[in-house]
């Protein structure tokens, strides 16, 4: 598992992450996803295409949200609704405040 870098539309940084966010993974997943929102004025993280999600992911996006406060960066979750990223951070309090339905609805969020 990787975090794939691209850069989105209005100069965000988009951090894409699929397959399995678990106790295995979100180590080394939060470590290179926290490099990457080095120098970056805005990040959504993409978890639209996660099948696993548990404390660890919450622990991810948690550390990446700070990373990016850190860095005076604004920061967006793109997790849809019915996904199961977003059904977690909706249990943990997170998606209301930090995730958004698409790209689209990220960038808004974060002008």
């Amino acid at each position: 598992m990787t975090v794939e870098r691209v850069e989105g539309p209005a100069g965000i940084t988009l951090l894409r992450i699929g397959g399995e966010v678990d106790i295995v993974s979100a180590g080394p997943l939060t470590d290179a996803a926290t490099a990457a929102t080095v120098g970056a004025r805005a990040v959504v993280l993409d978890l639209s295409t996660v099948t696993f999600f548990d404390s660890a992911g919450v622990r991810l996006v948690d550390r990446l949200a700070r990373a990016c406060d850190r860095n005076g960066a604004g920061f967006r979750v793109l997790a849809p609704t019915g996904g199961r990223a977003r059904r977690v951070l909706d249990l943990v309090g997170m998606g209301e405040v930090l995730a958004c339905e698409d790209l689209d609805a990220a960038v808004v969020a974060l002008q």
